[in-house]
């Protein structure tokens, strides 16, 4: 009864057409290596993990990565040619995320922010040869500022934020003597905070707020900042809610019952301007021994010295700017190995000049925006892949792989 189901699903799968399914990216004619990462950070899968997969002859040019359906950027430590016993393949890598997750949502709008997935944390990336096709390779750009004319550049824009993460809210609900909520991913459905009841103002289960530390703020770039939130009723009641940085309300609105609210709104910069930021959410609501809300997460966007703040990865965005830019980066815990900066946008890497304390890069002008992570090269801070799984993926469009898959069953 199981194959002769599994022939039906077959055939109508077969007679579907100009579908997405989200594996494009698949070519069903290679084999791909498969492996599992759980935190954001610098990996790297050595030569003898990459031999014991029965690809250490493989030619460093022709290796490619996908993660969730996209190409991730590479770099080889040799260009071209087999990896050395001492070799090894790099890249930044990063846990799952909410992306995935958006498609599933009754409106994807409901979806607060992608940054947790209500899946898992756990990212799958696959490891494949591709000798015919352009790979996303970073290539080792010049770093070199003799002659440099062009300014310091002062600040760049930054986010400080927190992605709540205690309690998965079930979202929006309907009351018929009990709650019963939706099965699909709907309005309120996301990570966040644990209840907050009013008159409480705090978003922690330890019953403190929420307090961002060394902003590094630069003061005397622009006047205003900006702070994004989001929050969602989780009792049918009428309520205020209300957001406040270091004991000033920023924001004040109406979000009754199940609704939720999402507001952007501008700061004076003075209000950070000390460097620490502390975060407070109020449930105003009559109703106060039955009411409960939830907070998803919260963001601070405003302008930073290039003080990285004793951290050896720092990820940060850099605007477009054709002339191009002069970073004088600070107070970065650089290890025993000169740091790397990757530019992920446009695929190039370049190697830090030390001096005193201070990290200098001269990088070309973009006409795009990009995003960068700047790493430490240390043993302490890089990451291992320790084995690779072969997965071929199975065609189920075509005929006769389907078939043959089916014999197997």
């Amino acid at each position: 009864m199981k194959k002769i189901f599994t022939i039906l699903l077959v055939i109508a799968a077969a007679r579907l057409n100009a579908q997405v399914y989200n594996n494009e990216w698949i070519d069903f004619s290679k084999t791909y290596y498969k492996f599992k990462v759980g935190a954001d950070g610098l990996y790297r899968i050595p030569q003898s993990v990459i031999a014991n997969a029965g690809l250490g002859s493989t030619p460093a040019q022709y290796f490619q990565l996908f993660r969730n359906g996209q190409e991730v950027p590479i770099y080889t430590s040799v260009a071209s040619g087999p990896l050395g016993s001492n070799d090894y393949i790099e890249f930044w890598a990063q846990m799952n995320d909410g992306k995935p997750d958006k498609p599933l949502y009754y409106n994807p709008a409901y979806q607060h922010t992608p940054h947790w997935s209500l899946e898992t944390d756990t990212s799958v990336y696959f490891l494949t040869v591709n000798p015919t096709a352009p790979v996303f390779h970073y290539s080792n750009a010049t770093n070199d500022t003799t002659g440099n004319i062009l300014p310091v550049e002062p600040y760049f824009m930054y986010k400080a934020a927190t992605y709540y993460k205690q309690y998965i809210n079930p979202g929006y609900a309907q009351i018929v003597g009990e709650y019963i909520f939706s099965s699909s991913y709907d309005l309120g459905e996301f990570w966040g905070t644990t209840f907050i009841y009013p008159p409480a103002s705090n978003v922690t289960t330890t019953g403190n707020p929420d307090i961002q530390n060394n902003l590094y703020v630069y003061n005397n770039g622009p006047a205003t900042a900006t702070f994004r939130f989001g929050a969602v009723g989780c009792a049918d009641n009428p309520r205020d809610f209300q957001a406040s940085i270091n004991n000033t309300i920023v924001a004040d609105s109406v979000m009754n019952s199940f609704n939720d609210l999402r507001m952007t709104v501008n700061i004076p910069l003075s209000l950070i301007g000390s460097g620490s930021a502390t975060v407070f959410f109020q449930d105003n609501c009559a109703a106060s021994s039955i009411d409960r809300t939830v907070v998803s997460f919260y963001e601070i966007n405003y302008p930073r010295q290039f003080n990285f703040n004793g951290q050896p990865n720092f990820y940060f965005e850099l605007a477009a700017k054709p002339s191009g830019y002069f970073l004088n980066i600070t107070n970065f815990n650089a290890g025993g190995a000169a740091p790397v900066l990757y530019d992920l946008t446009n695929g190039a890497r370049y190697t830090a000049i030390v001096g005193g304390g201070t990290l200098y890069f001269e990088l070309p002008g973009s006409a795009s925006a990009r995003k960068m992570v700047l790493v430490s090269e240390d043993p302490s801070n890089v990451n291992n892949v320790n084995s690779l799984t072969i997965k071929n993926f199975i065609n189920f469009a075509s005929r006769a792989a389907a078939l043959a898959a089916i014999r197997i069953l």
